[in-house]
């Protein structure tokens, strides 16, 4: 589940490297253009599905050392760093600053394949959403 970037030995190859990864939170987002001033985001494909992974979210303690460090938790509960922002999201905590509570609700690992099915099923909606975003004029 480790992304390509990870392996590399230098930050000019691992930045190479990063659209090659697999695990990111720009797999799910999609964008929109504001008024020709600045691309947003607009919306998370993970919000189309949270109700359904609501009901396999499992309540766990979360130990003392991982506090403000969801990419630490991330390594040692899924194996990857970088899916700090899967941790983040089904604990509903908004910055790592928040990241400090005695329990969590996480994805369990047995549903990752699901995660995966979804990246791949909007794979084409969400680059063509980075790459033309979805247009928003100013209103009079």
């Amino acid at each position: 589940m480790k992304n390509v970037s990870n392996g590399e030995k230098t930050i000019k190859s691992m930045m190479q490297y990063l659209t090659a990864d697999t695990w990111s939170v720009d797999k799910f987002i999609l964008y929109g253009n504001y008024n020709n001033e600045a691309n947003l985001i607009v919306g998370n494909i993970l919000d189309n599905y949270r109700d359904y992974f609501e009901q396999y979210l499992e309540e766990i303690d979360l130990d003392e050392k991982y506090y403000y460090q969801p990419a630490y938790f991330a390594e040692d509960y899924y194996g990857t760093p970088d899916l700090d922002f899967l941790v983040m999201y089904f604990a509903a905590i908004p910055t790592l600053f928040e990241f400090n509570v005695e329990k969590i609700k996480v994805l369990p690992k047995t549903r990752m394949t699901e995660i995966t099915k979804l990246m791949n099923k909007y794979k084409d909606i969400v680059d063509d959403s980075y790459i033309n975003p979805t247009e928003f004029l100013k209103s009079e």
